[in-house]
């Protein structure tokens, strides 16, 4: 018997109920996020799904938690990332060890993003390709975190839809699913400084010609503490970059082939 994505079925795995959706948890001394975070998600996601926590050091202090959490749920598997530092490089390694047929990526420290999960497995039932959450349009909210980094983020993601002609309002965001043989299809070429390889993922999805969607969420910005790795140099210079690369490679996709970038 063939499901949606979005039919409600027990979050079980086995030969008769594959997995159909991966979530790339990337962490970095995520000890106080990672349990109620894991726990949260196995009380809400409603089709077989799996759990790949992602780590980049040995001494990381979210791996005792994720081998606990391991002994109590047979989908979590703790990764080792050994294809180098930082989150695109941990997304990375997830998505090569990944099992489902949809790909989602998410951060650790931020819980309200789940509550987004089922209407981004809607979108992809109606025939997205790439779902975007967004913060800054159709009721999404962006509370905490950086003053800088919130201005920042809203009047660049603005400017890059004015400018650009991208269809997303938050191309930034990190919380993002698609289908693997999309995010199979994208070659990383940003550097490793923050989630700037989000913005990257969603210039080429949509040069690519992926239909996109977007679904609101309620940003909270590490409600449980941590530490960000919110550097206002680094993350400028190299957004910037693609902000400009994007700009230029979607204003020419958007003129010589109109029709082709989709939104839903």
């Amino acid at each position: 018997m063939q499901h949606r994505l979005g039919d409600a079925l027990p979050a079980t795995l086995g030969l008769d109920n594959p997995v159909q959706l991966s979530i790339l948890l990337p962490v970095r001394n995520e000890a106080k996020s990672l349990k109620l975070m894991v726990l949260i998600l196995e009380a809400t996601i409603e089709v077989p799904f799996e759990i790949l926590v992602i780590y980049d050091s040995l001494e990381d202090d979210s791996i005792e938690v994720a081998q606990d959490l391991r002994r109590r749920f047979s989908n979590l598997r703790p990764i080792y990332n050994d294809l180098g530092q930082g989150v695109q490089n941990a997304v990375k390694k997830g998505a090569s060890e990944a099992q489902g047929e949809v790909i989602l990526i998410t951060v650790v420290d931020e819980v309200f993003p789940i509550a987004a999960i089922m209407d981004m497995l809607q979108k992809m039932d109606n025939g997205c390709d790439f779902v975007s959450c967004t913060r800054y349009a159709l009721g999404g909210r962006r509370l905490g975190g950086s003053l800088i980094g919130g201005i920042l983020s809203r009047v660049a993601n603005k400017l890059f839809r004015t400018i650009g002609g991208s269809v997303l309002s938050d191309a930034t965001t990190g919380v993002k699913m698609m289908k693997k043989s999309i995010l199979d299809q994208i070659t990383f070429e940003s550097r490793p400084v923050g989630w700037s390889f989000a913005l990257e993922m969603s210039i080429k999805a949509q040069l690519l010609g992926a239909t996109i969607g977007e679904v609101p969420v309620v940003s909270v910005d590490r409600p449980f503490g941590g530490e960000s790795t919110f550097r206002v140099g680094a993350w400028v210079k190299e957004y910037l970059r693609w902000f400009m690369w994007g700009v230029k490679k979607l204003r020419w996709e958007n003129w010589t082939r109109r029709t082709r970038i989709r939104v839903s």
